[in-house]
């Protein structure tokens, strides 16, 4: 059991901005402020690195790289909502079973606020109302990406690298026609195709799965109508609830749409394809900030016809595969189980879990009652391709955001204690999405 009983060694900050408040945590105890602005969530203010952090345990040699996590972290304090403000990135590099650094850096000139990844040598901060922004292995901004003007409007915070072609997969959505246009990529990072989609209207669709031949695109009862706005989305029981299958190299007249049971869908697992369907695994809820569950759809190419089952009753999300059974099937799931999910959307408690969906085994790290582990992301041994030949990184938080580790525990047993702890100099926010990024040569 990992837990954060003893504090971090004093701070070393290398660039800390003169006259700025410090990373101390919130004094929520008689504090009225909502959920993301508290505890856990509390944003920080000041940007700063950390050399030659303390660590707990072993990290394992063969990880050399850096693990990047993003979220919303409003520069002046305050925003409305969770996702309403400036994204910040943070980062810890390993490398020769050490923690060299840790750095936090504002996403400068955007809300990039979502996730991070790494394609044909460039780092991009997402967020799906926007263009990427590039920023460098120290993470500071560089500026918009576009394709080389390829890109025509914002790009989703969920875009799939292929690990069998190197190719990078992804989306766009925008309020006038075409409301939905696919890309891919190919390894250079050139966009070799595009194809309009066309769709009613722009809905909630934050996330999408491939696989080896196609795409899959979810257009759920959920519209997305004002951007801007702290609440952007809203309910129609008139919309009809469908998910569309396009080959990979296809035309918007090639989609295939299957119809489904009204829903929403937060984030997908994976997909791929079995006999003459393709099988899209997804956390699906049956309305709008609805407890949420893991959900297979079942899509034949045959018949046309959508079967659907649940394959967990928990309020599971941010889920994580291995990189390599990306599109192709997959046995592991490694996910964050939300336990007190609230009608607001908050959240004060979490638990890590890896699922096996042979067995139905849905094994817990427990962390303890006073800490929030954050999204698993996944960090392949090099040179395997096993699901759970691996590692696992995630940041875990003091509930009442007063400390925060990085954690490395071991796939191949996860309810073991972690393999290693990297005691952070400060308090990291819990926020959203994270990628390892190893080395060229890991």
């Amino acid at each position: 059991m990992s837990n954060l009983d003893m504090p971090p060694n004093a701070p070393r900050p290398l660039k800390t901005p003169p006259d700025t408040p410090t990373n101390t945590p919130p004094d929520t105890s008689a504090s009225t402020a909502p959920f993301h602005l508290a505890g856990a969530f509390a944003p920080v203010r000041e940007e700063r690195t950390d050399v030659d952090l303390d660590v707990v345990g072993e990290i394992p040699a063969e990880l050399r790289g850096t693990y990047v996590r993003n979220g919303p972290n409003p520069r002046t304090g305050w925003s409305p909502a969770w996702f309403a403000a400036e994204g910040m990135l943070h980062g810890v590099r390993l490398e020769d079973g050490r923690a060299r650094w840790y750095r936090n850096r504002w996403i400068k000139g955007a809300y990039a606020n979502t996730s991070v990844v790494r394609h044909a040598g460039r780092i991009l901060a997402l967020v799906e109302v926007q263009r990427p922004v590039e920023v460098t292995a120290e993470l500071e901004t560089v500026g918009p990406h576009d394709f080389g003007g390829a890109l025509g409007n914002a790009m989703t915070a969920h875009p799939k690298i292929c690990p069998r072609t190197g190719e990078l997969l992804f989306f766009s959505q925008a309020p006038s026609r075409p409301h939905l246009t696919y890309y891919r990529a190919d390894a250079a990072g050139r966009v070799v195709h595009r194809a309009a989609i066309d769709v009613p209207a722009m809905t909630f669709m934050h996330d999408f799965a491939i696989t080896e031949r196609y795409v899959v695109f979810h257009v759920l009862p959920v519209l997305l109508v004002d951007v801007r706005s702290a609440v952007p989305l809203r309910w129609d029981d008139g919309f009809p609830a469908r998910i569309g299958v396009l080959p990979r190299d296809g035309g918007g007249g090639d989609m295939r749409w299957f119809d489904v049971a009204p829903c929403t869908i937060s984030h997908t697992v994976n997909a791929f394809e079995e006999g003459g369907a393709v099988v899209l695994d997804a956390v699906r809820a049956p309305r709008i900030m609805a407890p949420h569950a893991l959900h297979r759809f079942t899509l034949d190419l045959r018949s046309g016809r959508a079967a659907e089952a649940e394959l967990d009753p928990r309020f599971l999300d941010f889920p994580r595969v291995h990189p390599a059974v990306v599109g192709v099937r997959h046995r592991r799931v490694y996910t964050t189980e939300l336990c007190d999910f609230g009608p607001d959307g908050s959240f004060s408690r979490t638990v890590a879990r890896q699922l096996d969906l042979e067995t139905g085994a849905a094994v817990a790290h427990d962390f303890g009652e006073d800490m929030m582990p954050g999204e698993c992301v996944v960090a392949p041994r090099p040179g395997s391709a096993a699901e759970d030949d691996a590692w696992v990184i995630l940041f875990v938080h003091r509930r009442d955001g007063s400390a925060t580790e990085l954690v490395i525990l071991d796939a191949s047993r996860f309810a073991s204690p972690p393999v290693a702890r990297v005691r952070l100099p400060c308090r990291v926010p819990f926020g959203l999405h994270g990628e390892w990024l190893p080395d060229a040569a890991a």
